[in-house]
């Protein structure tokens, strides 16, 4: 078929998901390219694909950074069903940031066979403005049995590049989802709708993500599983 994903190299996708103002940009820009952007927001979905290499070879990777413009828009399902891992990120500056990734993760929990997941707290470096203590953040991984750290972007922390690394292995070792379509072939620009321009990355390309364009790619996951076990 001609809608059919010719490049067999393995494949992770992963959700960056997090309140508004936590660092969600500034995380995933800073692993894919080793700079820090700063201050940065967008009001759109955007889509990161660029390969990486482990030590297993190389694996094509596509990030997705879930924008929340809205508190009460509800739960990102297409995209946390869409990804293979998610990686929750809040602010320990931000008690309410923490308090959305409390909500994430239960809702996560709801899915069957649901993705890889780790929690991530950030901006280690605001120690003075804390409201939320490292514990408290590693009791609420541990409660859901997912994995734990803080990291400072600003900073490079090493971390953070080690919890892409764990999710990336975790995803591999997991059964392939069957894919027909790749949200990364869809129409994107590096311009976002409040016309301010997007971090580039190095070696990759990042673009504006539509949603129905997962939903798309989900119901066709949905189908193929359906005439796979048909079949048997």
């Amino acid at each position: 078929m001609k809608n059919e994903e010719k490049n067999n190299s393995p494949k992770v996708r992963i959700a960056v998901l997090g309140n508004m103002n936590v660092g969600k940009s500034a995380l995933t820009v800073r692993y894919l390219t080793r700079r820090f952007i700063g201050e940065y927001r967008s009001n759109t979905d955007l889509l990161y694909k660029q390969t990486v290499t482990l030590e297993s070879g190389l694996l094509d990777v596509e990030i997705i950074d879930v924008s929340v413009d809205d508190e009460d828009e509800g739960f990102p399902i297409d995209q946390i069903q869409w990804a293979d891992a998610v990686l929750i990120v809040y602010s320990i500056t931000d008690r309410e940031s923490f308090n959305y990734a409390v909500r994430s993760l239960g809702e996560i929990r709801q899915i069957q066979n649901g993705p890889a997941t780790y929690l991530v707290a950030n901006k280690a470096d605001l120690d003075h403005l804390r409201e939320i203590p490292e514990t408290e953040g590693a009791s609420l991984a541990a409660s859901h049995g997912v994995g734990f750290c803080e990291v400072s972007v600003a900073e490079n922390s090493p971390n953070l590049y080690k919890v892409f690394e764990k999710l990336l292995v975790e995803s591999r070792a997991r059964p392939v989802k069957p894919r027909k379509f790749s949200v990364s072939k869809m129409i994107g620009t590096l311009i976002g709708n409040n016309g301010t321009r997007q971090p580039s990355v190095n070696q990759g390309t990042v673009q504006v993500c539509n949603k129905s364009e997962l939903q798309k790619t989900r119901l066709i996951k949905r189908r193929q599983a359906f005439t796979a076990a048909a079949s048997l």
